[in-house]
């Protein structure tokens, strides 16, 4: 059983798209914060928790995964199970080509950087939203948000999937 032993996977650096992609979210997560830091004054009549509710959950949520991201190889040694990695990753990187496996799971960990830049973008939507309490473009940004995230992740997959294609001969 894969899971009852546990793992020994070579450690790959993320690529510099997927370091990018972290820079920018963080980017975007300080903008936020520092946007309600600002805008604080103005909302005085407010409860702290609201203001500070949306940023703080979603700078949580950021951390969260840049810890995970940090510590992919130790989390995947040491408990494969708590990763939800796809199927393919297994078939591609681990039984045919040992070689691949840090690899195909480097790929797969660049999906997490996605995420975060997509968790930052809806921070700072979000934010924008509440400081200048324009509601119009909320929901069709977000929807839009939420198409891109999917149609980007499974193109990622996609990409991943015909990288390490198995030649069959």
């Amino acid at each position: 059983m894969l899971f009852a032993q546990k793992l020994k996977v070579k450690h790959y650096p993320l690529s510099k798209a997927a370091r990018y992609l972290i820079a920018i979210g963080f980017v975007l997560n300080l903008l936020a914060v520092s946007a309600i830091i600002y805008f604080y004054p103005k909302f005085a009549h407010l409860s702290s928790t609201a203001i500070w509710l949306v940023p703080t959950l979603f700078s949580g949520v950021f951390i969260l995964l840049l810890l995970i991201l940090r510590y992919r190889y130790t989390i995947l040694e040491k408990y494969p199970y708590l990763l939800n990695l796809p199927s393919f990753v297994y078939r591609l990187g681990m039984e045919n080509n040992p070689k691949l496996e840090g690899k195909v799971i480097n790929k797969v960990f660049t999906v997490y950087t996605i995420s975060l830049l997509y968790i930052s973008i809806l921070n700072a939507i979000i934010t924008i939203t509440f400081v200048t309490q324009d509601t119009s473009f909320l929901i069709p940004s977000i929807i839009t948000l939420v198409i891109l995230l999917l149609v980007s992740v499974f193109w990622f997959y996609r990409s991943i999937y015909r990288s390490f294609a198995i030649k069959e001969g």
